[in-house]
């Protein structure tokens, strides 16, 4: 514990009942509404940390980051400033409430430049959309 609490300051549990995708640029977390508000809102929580904390998220390293670093290039890593990773909290709501698209994937919303893993959601109780 004391080693996980030296590197990382949050962990984020995933729902057995979300199903996590990982494709070679993008990571996908699908399940039914109520789930992905869940997640969404846990996702938020990594807004809440400082310049270079770290966040646990299955085998993903979440990063809050205001400068673009090496880091961003790292396997499994996903670095972002700490409001991005707020704003992708609600934009994922946004697709919960079919403002966007399902699956959606943060890239799509162009907020900030392309981030090398992309992350996103599908929906399984509504309606594929598309672009």
């Amino acid at each position: 514990m004391g080693l996980f609490r030296q590197k990382y300051k949050l962990k984020i549990n995933v729902p057995s009942s979300i199903e996590i995708k990982y494709f070679e640029n993008k990571v996908k977390f699908v399940g039914a509404k109520s789930e992905i508000l869940v997640f969404s809102e846990e996702i938020r929580k990594v807004s809440k940390l400082k310049d270079g904390q770290l966040c646990k998220l299955d085998k993903l390293t979440l990063k809050v980051s205001d400068f673009i670093t090496p880091d961003q290039d790292r396997k499994l890593w996903v670095e972002l400033p700490g409001h991005a990773w707020n704003i992708m909290a609600s934009k994922f709501q946004d697709a919960l409430e079919g403002f966007d698209t399902n699956p959606f994937y943060f890239n799509d919303c162009g907020y900030l430049d392309r981030i090398p893993l992309d992350i996103g959601i599908e929906i399984t109780d509504l309606p594929p959309t598309e672009n």
